[in-house]
């Protein structure tokens, strides 16, 4: 069985190795936005999560639901919960335990 010796390219040949092509800089990332201004509706310049579209004050176009208006005036009148949450919230924990 005869072996080949192996020849490196470029080393002891003589020939110049090419110059590696210049890339341009990585532009810096931006940092994340940290908090979300509900104040104002203006638009923001990346797309928005499905939890900040739902808070955002330009999603109603300025205009509360009935059921909003009906829930407001529920806690004028000093009308009492009655959503069971407190207790659902209990048994949940109970069972995660």
């Amino acid at each position: 069985m005869s072996t080949k010796p192996v020849r490196k390219i470029g080393a002891g040949s003589g020939a110049k190795p090419e110059p590696k092509p210049k890339s341009k800089p990585k532009p810096k990332p931006k940092p994340a936005q940290t908090s979300v201004d509900l104040t104002s509706a203006a638009p923001s310049t990346s797309p928005a999560m499905p939890h900040e579209r739902d808070e955002a004050a330009g999603m109603t176009g300025g205009v509360q639901s009935k059921r909003v208006q009906q829930g407001h005036v529920d806690v004028e009148r000093g009308v009492q919960d009655t959503s069971r949450a407190l207790e659902s919230d209990t048994a949940y924990r109970k069972l995660k335990k």
